[in-house]
């Protein structure tokens, strides 16, 4: 009788218990044991071979090439264009990173004068102000905080030649990449039967569920910042070229990034800067700063609730919570961490690893409505 009990325990409840303490032995042994940097030349090369796939698939069914000709044609144009223009964006944002840290000073100084203009202007109406001594602070805030800002900057530089040092790694790596790439793109299909062959029918099954929901879940939301931060990005870059300001390019990618925040968003960047041109009588450029943040926040306020909820399929406010939780106790990092997390939860509902939420009665929600 106890056994009896203890099997039907076991089938219901210790079985799905036994899967969680799995995955997350699992999951420690691979931060543990830094599988995830040995493996990770496989990984981008397995995203890259799921790229050109579709492409050498075309080349087969429609002109006959063989794979391996259109994987090897693929990789010389495809490939090579994309990473030819990230070299050259990459390029471009050293060279201008280097001349901003040369010129950092001489900004530092005018952002100083500023708030020493505006003191000298309005410091008698400022007087009134509740708030009139924490104004007078705050050339002394600017000063140590472009101070700690110009610090990282010359800090940078060295990280970086210092990651130069480090190009022959680099190289192993990107070759060892592109080989990988090379022969998983050739057998796609092949590495994907062999990989399915090896697992039953059941856990084929629940990884295609999974895999589905994952991939609809974490990489719609991967995708809805990515194209949020390249249309800020867009923004940006035409208004600051119309607008001919210097580091059109490197501004741009920061405040692309900054908007990507939860807290910050490109106001933190853009109004500062108008509430600076106003001070020192640059109105067209303070208005046109101003034109662009009204642009980029109407943008996302437009976009960004509609696609997020639709592409990861959870409840919005859910959604909300799993980022600000996210981003409150892992940073950054949370941002997207916190999504991932509630996305996997589904996705182990939706295979049986874990409970699903109890339904809604039909005679409560129709009381409620």
């Amino acid at each position: 009788m106890f056994e009896q009990k203890i099997e039907e325990w076991y089938a219901k409840t210790g079985k799905k218990i036994v899967y969680i303490i799995i995955a997350l032995t699992a999951c420690y042994l691979i931060v543990k044991l830094h599988i995830v940097s040995l493996a990770a030349p496989f990984i981008i090369a397995w995203i890259l071979a799921s790229l050109l796939n579709p492409v050498v698939t075309c080349l087969y069914k429609r002109f006959g090439l063989m794979r391996g000709l259109g994987t090897i044609l693929s990789m010389l144009t495809i490939l090579s264009g994309i990473l030819w223009i990230i070299g050259l964006l990459l390029r471009q944002l050293w060279y201008q990173i280097l001349s901003f840290a040369g010129d950092f000073s001489e900004y530092s100084k005018r952002i100083i004068d500023a708030f020493a203009l505006l003191e000298d202007k309005f410091g008698t109406f400022l007087k009134i102000l509740p708030a009139s001594e924490a104004f007078y602070n705050l050339d002394y805030v600017a000063e140590q905080l472009l101070g700690g800002i110009g610090t990282s900057l010359t800090a940078l530089i060295p990280s970086v030649y210092d990651a130069i040092s480090k190009v022959p790694n680099l190289i192993i790596f990107i070759i060892v990449m592109l080989i990988a790439t090379f022969f998983m793109t050739k057998d796609y299909y092949y590495i994907k039967r062999f990989i399915k062959a090896q697992l039953s029918d059941t856990i084929v099954d629940r990884v295609v569920v999974m895999q589905r929901g994952m991939l609809r879940a974490v990489g719609g939301y991967i995708k809805t910042q990515l194209i949020l931060m390249m249309i800020t990005f867009s923004i940006c870059l035409i208004g600051l070229f119309i607008f001919k300001r210097e580091y059109a390019l490197l501004i741009s990618i920061i405040i692309a990034l900054v908007d990507a925040l939860p807290v910050f968003g490109s106001g933190s960047v853009l109004i500062p800067w108008a509430i600076y041109n106003m001070i020192i009588g640059n109105y067209m450029v303070a208005i046109g700063l101003l034109g662009i943040y009204g642009i980029i926040f109407l943008m996302r306020q437009i976009m960004e609730p509609k696609i997020l909820s639709h592409q990861i399929g959870l409840y919005a406010l859910v959604t909300v919570m799993a980022v600000y939780i996210g981003y409150k106790t892992i940073g950054v990092l949370g941002v997207i961490v916190g999504p991932v997390i509630m996305v996997s939860i589904r996705a182990f509902q939706n295979i049986g690893v874990l409970p699903q939420f109890r339904p809604i009665k039909d005679k409560e929600s129709k009381r409620e409505k």
